[in-house]
């Protein structure tokens, strides 16, 4: 008699011994919480060294396999930052950094969305009332704008926006009347 499909899903996954089994609960075990420190300190040269010691040893050869792929990746990827260099290992950062940066255009959306990614950086590390007031005392606006101009180059919307000017200017803000026959 065949055993149904309803029948075979009520067995326990904890009495299943497959491989793939030990290499959910290795990872479940060890991994999770080894990665999710990982992710806290970022990408930087040593962080394949910190992995391996945290990660050890697993029991399975495909978790060792696993393990060790995952310590090869972050070593290719770190040895490609200058020292002193630390990247996010996630895009959680960066999707929040985003989030709030379309928060911030929208409260200056006349200044223009491209121009303000020199305060990128800042939406990163929380900051003080002291800490801005340095920042604007070193860096002046002028400084920004050539930064920007130099770094960004001219947008689309800016390129719009002076040719338009240039029209009105050569026209003296005629305007063009209808034809009608």
């Amino acid at each position: 008699m065949r055993r149904s499909a309803t029948a075979l899903s009520t067995k326990p996954w904890k009495e299943y011994k497959s491989p793939l089994r030990v290499v959910v609960q290795f990872l479940q075990r060890s991994l999770k919480a080894k990665v999710l420190k990982c992710n806290e300190q970022g990408l930087f040269r040593g962080a394949a060294d910190g992995l391996r010691k945290l990660v050890g040893s697993a029991s399975h050869a495909t978790a060792k396999q696993l393990a060790n792929k995952l310590i090869d990746f972050v070593a290719a990827a770190e040895c490609q930052l200058n020292e002193g260099e630390r990247l996010p290992m996630s895009t959680e950062i960066l999707e929040s950094s985003f989030a709030l940066y379309k928060q911030l255009e929208g409260q200056h959306s006349k200044c223009g969305f491209t121009s303000l990614l020199a305060s990128f950086g800042s939406l990163l590390k929380p900051q003080t009332p002291e800490m801005i007031h340095r920042a604007f005392s070193r860096v002046s606006v002028q400084d920004v704008k050539k930064w920007a101009d130099k770094n960004l180059g001219r947008t689309l919307t800016s390129k719009r926006r002076a040719t338009h000017n240039e029209f009105n200017s050569n026209t003296n803000g005629a305007k063009i009347a209808a034809v009608t026959t």
